[in-house]
């Protein structure tokens, strides 16, 4: 049978972006395999430009350059990243010993050490624990740790120096994001110390940390961090263009920024997702997103972002993908009953009292018999009196807060049943709905959807399962149209995307996952390989080992 010549087409493009892939891939490989042999030469110029080139050009990168005072001078240099060392100790026992050390020194003993490099380290820097690294590889790894690296001018070898900053506890414990079994670990208001968490979670030349200034008065700080290799360079370049169009006075924080930057900002549905957890992060990150951070905010901002993120938590990857399958359905009917339940409970009682088995249609009317209002109104007192009780439980004290939002909705419910004003019925809607909003990781999209329902009550009120209907398509469509810095919002379900429901939509096991999504990550899509499944061993195995 003859392929049509729509097949040709697809598989001529298909194997153009196979061959792409193949040829980023093979360039990425080249690019390790000349980093793992690739040693130090002489010029000091040439070995900063090295470590710069494979260090991603990350304006945390920064270089010291030094003279050390020797007869003649040396030049030297200090290669480490802003965010993992200790300023005070490199002052103090690296750049003072070299620099200022050798001014009591006569001229004949800086003319020796001039000529003795070893013999300058070894007096000169007794206080600092210092090894000896030939290859650049070894050196990356070392700034990527949190070292310093030292060279020298005509001198072959670099120097690992121990100023990384001390092990604190310089992170604050997650609020909006808690974990039962996962790290505990969160983002605080200073983003020198979050870069500092981001670089010790992905030690990767490829993470690339660059800086802008925001505000006309208030020049906040903005630092922008992705993975060289793995996001999509349209996107970066976008992300930056959105940026650097920002003209205002001031910027007082990262919500501000997510305004300025969103796809669809008169949408009732933010386009970006913020977090506050590390972890999730560095998993956005090696996903191919970016994280845009904010001196002064613990919350991280991360584009593109798409509908499944705002349902699925970070501890589904801390528990078995059976036991994480379980929770992503619960919030996805989460979903679903906090924005349909209210507006069905309206038609059926308004309209469409025939679809009620009759004992339970008897028993709604029978509630309702004495109420003076119709569904639609009783529904909406319930409604806006349960979101006063939870905004005002949200601006109380942690301590009372709570206790005031659950203790206020069953005194105000069960009075204002006793009065007539509403039925039980109603009562017991509100409150299935009210737990249901609370299944769901994100209260940013649960506020959406919150917002919607009293759109879906007027319409139930009006034309009812059939306003209904027509409300769940526009919801729909407006949602289909959403684009994230270009990327489909509804994916994987628009446009339908199988390979990508597999960590998206379900959890499936860490082995299985093996691709990243095409949408995203338009350069090396393999994130592991395909063999690791674990397979128990067999008995010839066993009798081997």
């Amino acid at each position: 049978m003859k392929k049509s010549i729509l097949q040709i087409f697809k598989e001529t493009i298909s194997k153009m972006i196979k061959n792409n892939n193949n040829n980023s891939t093979s360039k990425m490989e080249n690019k390790q395999e000349t980093l793992q042999t690739m040693k130090f030469s002489r010029d000091l110029d040439k070995n900063i430009h090295i470590l710069q080139s494979y260090l991603g050009g990350s304006d945390d990168l920064l270089i010291r350059y030094l003279e050390i005072s020797t007869v003649p001078g040396i030049r030297a240099a200090v290669v480490f990243i802003e965010t993992l060392i200790n300023q005070n100790t490199l002052e103090s026992s690296v750049l003072a010993p070299l620099t200022q050390g050798l001014g009591q020194r006569t001229v004949e003993e800086r003319v020796y050490l001039h000529s003795h490099i070893d013999t300058l380290i070894e007096r000169m820097l007794s206080n600092s624990s210092i090894f000896p690294i030939h290859q650049v590889k070894d050196a990356v790894e070392e700034i990527l740790s949190g070292k310093g690296i030292l060279l020298i001018h005509k001198y072959p070898t670099a120097l690992s120096l121990s100023i990384s900053k001390d092990a604190a506890r310089e992170y604050a414990e997650p609020q909006t994001e808690k974990v039962v079994k996962g790290p505990q670990q969160g983002f605080v208001e200073d983003i020198a110390t979050n870069i500092s968490i981001l670089r010790k979670k992905i030690k990767s030349p490829n993470l690339v940390v660059k800086e802008l200034k925001l505000g006309r008065e208030t020049r906040s700080e903005i630092r922008v961090a992705y993975i060289n290799h793995i996001a999509d360079p349209s996107i970066v370049e976008e992300v930056f263009r959105r940026l650097k169009r920002i003209d205002v006075d001031g910027v007082i924080g990262s919500s501000v920024i997510e305004e300025y930057i969103s796809d669809a900002p008169t949408s009732l549905f933010q386009t970006t997702l913020y977090t506050e957890r590390p972890d999730r992060t560095q998993a956005m990150l090696l996903e191919g997103r970016i994280a845009i951070l904010y001196d002064g905010s613990p919350f991280i901002i991360i584009v593109p972002a798409i509908v499944s993120d705002f349902f699925n938590g970070i501890e589904d990857y801390y528990q078995v993908p059976s036991f994480a399958n379980f929770c992503r359905f619960i919030g996805y009917l989460g979903g679903f009953v906090l924005t349909f339940l209210p507006s069905i409970y309206i038609a059926i009682t308004t309209f469409h009292q025939e679809m009620l088995p009759t004992a339970l249609a008897l028993t709604i009317a029978g509630a309702r018999a004495g109420v003076p209002f119709p569904a639609f109104v009783e529904a909406l007192i319930m409604e806006l009196a349960f979101e006063a009780l939870r905004q005002a439980g949200t601006r109380l004290p942690t301590h009372i807060g709570q206790a005031v939002s659950i203790v206020g909705a069953l005194i105000i419910g069960q009075a204002a049943v006793e009065a007539g004003l509403v039925s039980s019925a109603v009562v017991i809607v509100v409150a299935i709905t009210a737990i249901f909003s609370f299944t769901m990781p994100y209260s940013n999209f649960s506020l959406s959807l919150r917002l919607v329902r009293f759109f879906m009550m007027a319409l139930a009120a009006t034309l009812g399962i059939y306003g209904i209907m027509t409300g769940a398509l526009l919801v729909a469509l407006h949602l289909i149209s959403l684009r994230s810095f270009g990327v489909p919002f509804m994916i994987p379900f628009a446009p339908l995307s199988l390979q990508e429901m597999k960590d998206w939509v379900m959890r499936f096991p860490q082995w299985a996952i093996t691709e990243r999504s095409p949408h995203i990550a338009k350069e090396n899509m393999k994130r592991k390989s395909k063999k690791l499944k674990p397979k128990p061993l067999k008995d010839e195995e066993r009798r081997e080992l």
